[in-house]
């Protein structure tokens, strides 16, 4: 019989989870782009330390069971993964020689007109 993890107090994160706990990556990646070093870095240095918790928290339900009330945490999980670059190598929202991500459009599909 498997013991459930219970979610972790997230009072010191909440403020971040409207935000950051975004469902697509490229959502994330847009708001990283549009977001200054100082937010990024905000969200990045609450984040941080609970990440270890947070996802051996999230790792106990299948990824299409992740509750409902859960989703902007598992979200804004992700979303360190969108940040981790422009925090640890570029210092930057955006990497200068890179293509702008704010410049390609999302498709639902292969086939799909560019959603505008």
């Amino acid at each position: 019989m498997s013991s459930s993890i219970s979610r972790p107090l997230t009072t010191d994160i909440d403020p971040f989870l409207p935000a950051w706990g975004l469902p697509t990556s490229h959502e994330r990646l847009v708001k990283r782009a549009n977001s200054t070093m100082d937010e990024i870095q905000a969200f990045y240095d609450a984040m941080m330390p609970r990440l270890e918790e947070i996802i051996e928290y999230l790792n106990q339900f299948p990824i299409a069971e992740i509750p409902e009330a859960d989703q902007p945490l598992a979200n804004a999980a992700l979303a360190m993964c969108e940040v981790d670059n422009a925090v640890n190598k570029w210092k930057s929202p955006t990497l200068e020689s890179g293509i702008d991500i704010r410049r390609i459009l999302e498709k639902a599909h292969l086939y799909d007109r560019p959603r505008s």
